[in-house]
């Protein structure tokens, strides 16, 4: 069996880091527990956050253990698992960036003929839900900056406005940092090096734009976690809400960026 066939027998599956989460079949799972993804000996790997065994997950959606044994198609099936529509200002779509399995992504936009070119040639970038960003700025309302489009997905079933750069870490531009005029920002960096930069370079043209800027580091993540695993891990709205109106807003000094850096975690200033 590929990935792709046991996913297709899940419920709310979205792609998180080199993985997929998705409800436990085996328990009642009103927010997705279950993390599948594909182990470098060709099994399809499992975990219930919540307790289930693997061998009662694989019976919920009737299958055996040896139904994880992927074989060789798990390293060689490309597959498309998400879609993400980026707009202009009136929601008009301007492109697309398409997600595959193992992770990979496209971009494509529209031909104007009902397909698509490959590319985004000629279209200037834009941030993801930028209607929701320019509404929620106007009102200086609070707007989450994560890494990835699933993140700000993951953001919005809390409820929240939350958006990203297309192409992810060390892609931000100052032209993004214009929608955010007036708004609160917060930066929620992935717990990795490349994350923390990238956050600090958001953060340092994000700050002349917005009304205030915070950069909030989530607790009990590993190296390589985002706000999605934090919501796995048990991290609701009001936890978020919580930790961010504790931290201290951003304030950078004057250092060039080209000296030593040092970051308080708290206050997020540099010196």
């Amino acid at each position: 069996m590929i990935i792709g066939d046991f996913l297709s027998r899940l419920d709310r599956v979205r792609p998180s880091g080199d993985g997929y989460t998705a409800r436990c079949p085996a328990h009642q799972d009103n927010e997705p527990s279950l993390s599948v993804s594909a182990g470098s000996d060709a099994r399809i790997l499992i975990n219930c956050h919540a307790g289930c065994e693997t061998a009662s997950v694989i019976a919920a959606v009737g299958l055996t253990m040896a139904d994880l044994f992927a074989g060789d198609a798990v390293a060689t099936t490309k597959r498309e698992v998400a879609r993400y529509d980026y707009t202009d200002a009136d929601g008009r779509l301007l492109y697309q960036i398409v997600r595959y399995f193992p992770k990979d992504f496209r971009a494509r936009r529209p031909d104007g003929s009902g397909g698509w070119i490959w590319n985004r040639k000629g279209i200037q970038p834009t941030i993801y839900r930028l209607p929701s960003v320019l509404n929620a700025a106007s009102k200086h309302d609070r707007v989450f900056i994560v890494e990835g489009e699933q993140d700000v997905e993951a953001l919005e079933r809390l409820g929240m406005v939350a958006t990203c750069n297309p192409g992810g870490a060390g892609k931000w531009i100052s032209t993004f940092s214009q929608a955010l005029a007036g708004a609160n920002v917060v930066i929620l960096p992935d717990a990795d090096d490349a994350g923390r930069k990238h956050a600090e370079d958001i953060a340092r043209s994000t700050v002349g734009e917005a009304q205030e800027v915070r950069i909030v580091d989530l607790p009990g993540l590993d190296n390589k976690g985002d706000v999605s695993r934090w919501i796995e891990l048990g991290g609701t709205r009001d936890k978020l809400i919580s930790l961010v109106e504790g931290w201290l807003k951003y304030e950078p000094s004057v250092a060039s960026e080209s000296e030593g850096v040092h970051v308080d975690a708290k206050t997020r200033t540099f010196s």
